[in-house]
């Protein structure tokens, strides 16, 4: 399947949805981090990934035996638990516009582009009310380069 290749504008349409979806980030990342350090402390791991959720049930406190969990670890597991599902259903929510996180703290997002027959990103981050961006896919953040105006002619064709 092809890549798709987003415009400068079509991107920019976006941004009240990204800016929403970031703001839910962040607060999860909150409530997240709330229960991370509560299970640290009664000396719980946390599993997270492909079969987490009978994992996590299965795997043992500190004492070695699951069923013996004090019932505030069960709760802060389900709690951690349920942020890192919301969370993912965020992040996923940002793959399916099209975008690709690449740091949360940021909110920096980059999206497929072409600038001149070239593969670019374009790219967002959190605070921004236009593309203002692009770098090539090696460059990272750091190569990000200001949009030209060229290129902002040319956003309805850059696919």
């Amino acid at each position: 399947m092809a890549r798709r290749h987003y415009g400068i504008l079509e991107i920019e349409a976006l941004i009240p949805e990204l800016e929403a979806t970031f703001g839910r980030i962040l607060q999860l990342r909150v409530g997240m981090r709330t229960f991370e350090k509560k299970l640290e402390a009664a000396g719980v791991d946390i599993e997270l990934g492909e079969g987490a959720a009978d994992s996590a049930a299965a795997s043992s406190g500190p004492e070695g035996d699951a069923g013996a969990e004090p019932s505030d670890v069960k709760t802060a597991r389900a709690m951690f638990r349920g942020y890192y599902e919301a969370l993912s259903d965020s992040l996923e929510r940002i793959r399916a516009l099209g975008g690709d996180v690449k740091d949360l703290d940021l909110g920096l997002v980059d999206f497929p582009g072409r600038r001149e027959g070239q593969d670019i990103l374009l790219c967002w981050r959190l605070g921004e009310k236009r593309i203002q961006f692009w770098h090539t896919p090696d460059e990272g953040f750091a190569g990000r380069r200001p949009i030209d105006p060229a290129m902002m002619l040319a956003s309805s064709r850059l696919d």
